[in-house]
């Protein structure tokens, strides 16, 4: 169970990581583009071209409105999650299920879109080539909040 315990706690610790330089960086582009020096921007409209993501070339609205909800609940969430598991708060665990059932509500709005704009097996793969690791950040996040082991595996008592 510990090394279990040791797996999903990374992950969190990870993801919350990426969370706080990739949002910022990139997903509160499609919020606030003019902020952004041209570097940033190339860079994001060559992912966008390079990977044909069809969110990021069109951003359609509720894509937009994912952006904000992120730019201004999950990117603080994600800060608040670090400093939390890093310096063993106890509050830890009620930010962490925050933080996953936000971003597994987000991937279900994700998911159906892709869903209705791609065939079966283009939807299928551009799943599992971009959307997982959300999905499974998501979980994680969620398992980490509710398993005692793990919480006591990071030092933070339920």
């Amino acid at each position: 169970m510990g090394v279990i315990s040791g797996l999903v706690g990374f992950v969190v610790v990870a993801f919350s990581l990426v969370m706080v330089v990739l949002v910022p960086l990139f997903e509160a582009q499609a919020c606030l583009p003019w902020l952004y020096p041209p570097l940033l921007v190339d860079l994001n409209h060559y992912y966008s071209e390079q990977y044909d993501d069809y969110l990021t070339i069109k951003r359609p609205g509720f894509f937009v409105g994912l952006a904000w909800l992120e730019l201004l609940f999950l990117w603080p969430l994600s800060i608040t999650n670090l400093y939390g598991i890093l310096a063993r708060k106890p509050w830890v665990n009620t930010t962490t299920l925050m933080a996953g059932v936000s971003s597994l509500t987000a991937m279900g709005a994700v998911m159906g879109e892709v869903l209705n704009n791609y065939t079966e097996i283009e939807a299928l793969l551009l799943l599992l080539e971009r959307y997982i690791p959300y999905i499974v950040f998501s979980f994680f996040a969620i398992l980490y909040s509710f398993l005692p082991s793990i919480s006591r595996w990071w030092g933070v008592p339920l």
